[in-house]
């Protein structure tokens, strides 16, 4: 699995650019990542463009694109005055806010920021490591013998 930086941490390149009802993820509460499914989504997400002819750029909501919503997909964009233009995308943001429920029962209300999708905390939570390696550790101490 290959993982690129994004602003907020890190995203696999296999993560769509918006959670579906329905999705398993790992969603933040009380400060531990627990198992949650989406139940409802108020789907928002934002486009950094440049278009093609003046290099202008331009952030977006993605229900103006037509194309695939991944970074550097040369798409088509509805500019200012309502025409479509060609532009590549440079950055996705998912401002979306989810409702989740919990194994429990309970349900939160969250920004894309706490969560993740399930098995994916994981992979961050180990890329985000400081070791890479396992470190070799020194022999134990001779047990202590009381003199007597």
């Amino acid at each position: 699995m290959q993982l690129i930086k994004i602003s907020g941490g890190l995203k696999t390149l296999e993560e769509p650019p918006y959670l579906t009802v329905g999705t398993d993820v790992s969603a933040k509460y009380r400060g531990a990542f627990c198992e949650a499914k989406i139940k409802t989504a108020k789907r928002l997400v934002k486009a950094k463009v440049t278009f093609k002819p003046d290099l202008s750029t331009a952030e977006v909501h993605d229900d103006s694109i037509k194309g695939p919503l991944k970074v550097g997909a040369v798409v088509e964009v509805k500019n200012q005055d309502g025409v479509y233009q060609e532009a590549t995308i440079n950055k996705l943001t998912d401002a979306s806010i989810y409702t989740v429920v919990f194994d429990d029962g309970d349900e939160k209300t969250l920004r894309r920021s706490s969560l993740c999708l399930k098995g994916a905390q994981r992979e961050r939570a180990w890329v985000s490591c400081p070791f890479k390696r396992v470190v070799s550790r020194a022999p134990p101490p001779p047990p202590f013998v009381v003199p007597g």
